[in-house]
């Protein structure tokens, strides 16, 4: 009887301690701060570009890795097609967060821009400010791509929920 406690409390306690997979949108759309990288996530694929400004009327993106992606507890896993790795520690709203990141030293974490449902129908969008954070309007859509809330933020601190606009989206 004590061994069969004993293999209850064991069998529990291994259930509980397992480490579980953080959810993460499947199709999302990121920036980082100050504009210079964009990440795009979709079925399991990732794209990873590069904006650059070489004069003041010229800008340059162009994509420098792309390949798969997966989830491990709180962790964004992104190989690329040529041996490159980068993981990201997935914080708050959908935040990436850069734990090690092959030949990228100046980028300081990804914040979503656009996030849509399973069905690929925007799930919500807005803007951010140089710092990553969200700013002005954003809109939250139903899976049917009906907008369901607006927020307006200032300099990522939500200043009204359920916000009235004019903006109308079709």
């Amino acid at each position: 009887m004590k061994i069969k406690i004993i293999c209850l409390f064991v069998l529990l306690f291994s259930i509980i301690s397992c480490k579980k997979d953080k959810e993460y949108p499947e199709y999302v759309e990121l920036e980082s701060g100050n504009g210079s990288y964009s990440l795009y996530i979709k079925d399991g694929n990732f794209e990873f570009l590069k904006t650059e400004h070489v004069s003041y009327d010229q800008i340059v993106t162009a994509p420098f890795s792309e390949g798969k992606y997966k989830i491990s507890g709180d962790e964004l896993i992104l190989n690329s097609d040529k041996g490159k790795k980068y993981i990201f520690k997935i914080g708050n709203d959908s935040e990436l967060i850069p734990e090690k990141m092959d030949s990228l030293k100046d980028l300081k974490g990804l914040y979503p821009v656009q996030i849509l449902h399973n069905n690929k129908m925007p799930k919500e969008m807005g803007r951010l400010d140089s710092l990553g954070r969200k700013n002005a309007l954003w809109l939250y859509f139903n899976e049917k791509g009906k907008v369901i809330n607006q927020r307006l933020y200032k300099n990522g601190e939500l200043v009204k929920d359920h916000y009235k606009s004019d903006i109308v989206i079709k």
